[in-house]
């Protein structure tokens, strides 16, 4: 990442150096020819002066100038354009003067009534400007804008522009220096600034304070924010960002990035000792105490093979990194560390991890939470045979501590064949056979988490499971003028043995298991390997779709599992707890690139088919002017002790008013009984070639603790060119 920094167009003279070995064939020895076109072309033999005048076109290298009256005098060195000169680049830009001067081998020079318009176009202007020792440019009035000028009025005021009695350019130092210099908007004077520099644009980073941020809302009162970013060297730096706030106190933000040959580090951290916790009752707590986090992410590659690298977060406490904002906080309720060793070649995977976990959630204990490490595992999957089919092998292993609780290692290996078959019908066969082995042991077993096994301090339980599958398919495609038609029925048959769960294995990575379409054809529905979907079943859908000439299309999968016999293996809520499972679909419509539609269902197989989860979402509109409705209904989920059936919706819409003007709203609200608004905002835009200024109010409505509801006003300021 870049900081880019405001660089006032000083390139005034250094453009029209070319001129100079343009014109005399003595210093064209190692550039291109250049084309010279005029109406009359003379040379002084005695004087030694060229002059070309008259419609002068010169072109090389890209470069075309355009003057009135250019000459060349090889006595006194000097090159001297006069008369609407126009000179421009391969880039697009163009400088425009009324009179160029360069002396002494291009070192020294001097333009009048310069303008200059870049190729963003942005434009700069100067009355005068010289050019010293072949180093040092001096702009005398100098003015820059990234604005358009008024069609109507070319004289008015653009809406803003930075002025500046004197700017040099060292090039030596490669900074740029202002003096009294004034930043002016719709023709008003905001600040002015009697001396401020910056480095040049040919230096990508230098240390220097970066904007300031602002910001005012009912937590933090009024906050500022202003950065300081430090180059370590060529590839590290650091950015040091405090903020003072008029309600709680201070904080001290501090970002961290290295550059290696074979990878890179990434690390943040922060902390305030303002007291604005609260305890689980929701009472604030007195005195002072320290609260921050660190994170930090490294990734390395010691060949084209292997990565490896780590991922640290940890907190003070539970609600520090939402209350504070960190920057891409995770969306879960846990902060996850981790580090990772992988190697991927040909068709073989191995990895090696480690893992340690904060939980975020009210009431959890740090002494519970598991540190799992190593994690090690290798996959491989055969070339296929000369029919076709190929052989999985796929070994995990796995051990957990726990500071008070269960501890256990596991060692898990599979071994799968599949084999295809593609009947001349059209039909097509899957047959699949698999064995899973699981070996577990054991430390403080009767502690243990997700389910209540024997007593005892130290046991190992086993298992060996066999399953066979054969998937059935049959795509009718139908071609119906400019649209493709496709109904597919997919039947599926896994025979395996009941149960597979003894009570003396723990629950530790199945807990959050979800039936829905995803898994409907799944040989384990469980994600991990603590848990297994035991007894023969048959798995049964209808795949539909339509497709059109243009890329649109529509689809939907519908389907359901009947099992040989009902099987407490899953809760009552999770929909297979039953003989005859619940109902999946997805149904996803996008017969353009302006409408999209996706809905998923899970509804009961009951008389009644009431809705156990539905997830709707719509978006109609382009990137401009658009309209998004999303909807969620969950019911009661077996892995949250503490969860009940939730149900929630949120719209969110972008208007383009004008050219320029624009309008956000975005509302989330909770559907229940006691629900109500979750989130309130709504933005009011203004965007153009030199501008974005948004005004934006927010209100969140979470309670967690300290996490209180807040109201936040605030206006986002952004200048081309200085951001």
């Amino acid at each position: 990442m870049i900081r880019r920094r405001l660089a006032l167009p000083i390139t005034l003279l250094s453009v029209s150096v070319w001129l100079t070995s343009a014109l005399p064939a003595r210093a064209q020895s190692d550039k291109n020819p250049a084309l010279v076109t005029a109406d009359t072309l003379k040379y002084d033999q005695s004087l030694g002066l060229v002059t070309a005048e008259g419609g002068v076109e010169l072109s090389q290298d890209g470069r075309t100038l355009l003057a009135d009256l250019v000459s060349y005098s090889e006595r006194d060195d000097k090159v001297i354009a006069s008369g609407s000169v126009s000179l421009m680049e391969a880039d697009g830009t163009v400088l425009f003067a009324d009179y160029m001067e360069l002396t002494g081998g291009m070192r020294n020079g001097f333009i009048r009534d310069a303008a200059l318009l870049l190729s963003d176009n942005s434009r700069g202007a100067a009355a005068y400007a010289e050019r010293r020792d072949g180093n040092r440019t001096v702009l005398r009035k100098a003015v820059y804008t990234t604005c358009s000028l008024c069609a109507e009025d070319r004289s008015r005021a653009p809406l803003w522009q930075l002025k500046a009695d004197r700017v040099v350019h060292d090039q030596q130092a490669q900074e740029i220096v202002y003096r009294d210099a004034l930043f002016e908007m719709f023709g008003v004077p905001i600040l002015y600034m009697p001396y401020f520099s910056h480095p040049d644009p040919t230096v990508n980073r230098r240390s220097g304070l970066l904007p300031p941020n602002y910001q005012s809302d009912t937590f933090f009162g009024q906050a500022i924010r202003i950065p300081y970013y430090y180059v370590i060297d060529d590839y590290s730096d650091v950015t040091i960002s405090p903020m003072a706030s008029t309600k709680e106190g201070g904080q001290l933000y501090t970002e961290y990035r290295q550059r290696l040959a074979t990878g890179e580090i990434h690390a943040d951290g922060s902390f305030t000792s303002k007291v604005d916790k609260r305890d689980d009752n929701g009472n604030r707590q007195e005195g002072e105490q320290i609260r921050g986090h660190l994170r930090a992410n490294m990734a390395f590659r010691a060949n084209d093979d292997v990565t490896w690298g780590a991922s640290i977060f940890r907190a003070t406490d539970d609600t520090y990194v939402s209350r504070y904002s960190i920057p891409d906080r995770p969306s879960s309720n846990a902060l996850t560390s981790r580090v990772f060793a992988e190697a991927i070649n040909d068709r073989h995977y191995a990895a090696a991890n480690a893992f340690a976990f904060q939980n975020l959630r009210t009431g959890t204990s740090a002494v519970e939470e598991p540190l799992v490490a190593p994690i090690l595992q290798y996959a491989v999957t055969t070339e296929p045979g000369d029919y076709g089919g190929r052989w999985n092998f796929d070994v995990n292993m796995a051990a957990l501590y726990r500071q008070n609780g269960a501890d256990s290692r596991r060692l898990s290996a599979t071994t799968a064949w599949s084999q295809p078959y593609f009947a001349p019908s059209g039909e097509v066969y899957t047959a699949t056979a698999m064995l899973k082995t699981d070996g577990y042991w054991l430390n403080n077993s009767e502690e243990s988490l997700g389910a209540a096994i024997n007593s005892g301090n130290d046991d190992f339980a086993g298992r060996a499971i066999p399953l066979v599958a054969l998937d059935w398919r049959y795509p009718l495609v139908r071609d119906d003028g400019k649209y493709r038609q496709l109904v597919e029925p997919i039947i599926m048959g896994v025979v395996t043995p009941y149960g597979g769960n003894p009570k003396n294995i723990p629950n530790e990575d199945s807990l959050s298991f979800e039936f829905d379409e995803t898994n409907l054809f799944s040989l384990n529905r469980y994600p991990g390997y603590d848990r297994w979907d035991g007894g023969p079943k048959l798995n049964y859908g209808l795949r539909s779709a339509v497709y059109g000439p243009s890329g649109g299309y529509s689809e939907l999968l519908v389907g359901q599992s009947l099992r040989a016999k009902a099987d407490d293996t899953f809760a009552a809520s999770s929909g297979l707890n039953d003989q005859l499972s619940d109902y999946v679909s997805r149904l996803t419509v996008s017969p353009g690139r302006y409408v999209s539609l996706v809905n998923r269902l899970r509804l009961a197989q009951n008389k009644q088919l009431s809705v156990q989860r539905h997830e709707t979402s719509v978006t109609l509109g382009t990137g401009q002017t658009n309209l998004s409705v999303a909807y969620g209904k969950l019911g009661p989920t077996a892995f949250l002790a503490d969860s009940e059936e939730r149900e929630a919706a949120s719209l969110s819409t972008r208007l383009q008013l004008s050219q320029y003007w624009s309008t956000e709203l975005r509302h989330t609200r909770d559907l229940g009984d006691e629900g109500g608004s979750l989130l309130n905002f709504a933005g009011l835009r203004y965007t153009d070639e030199c501008f974005d200024i948004m005004l934006f109010a927010q209100r969140t409505f979470t309670i967690n603790r300290d996490i209180q509801p807040t109201t936040t006003v605030g206006l986002r300021f952004r200048i081309a060119t200085f951001n």
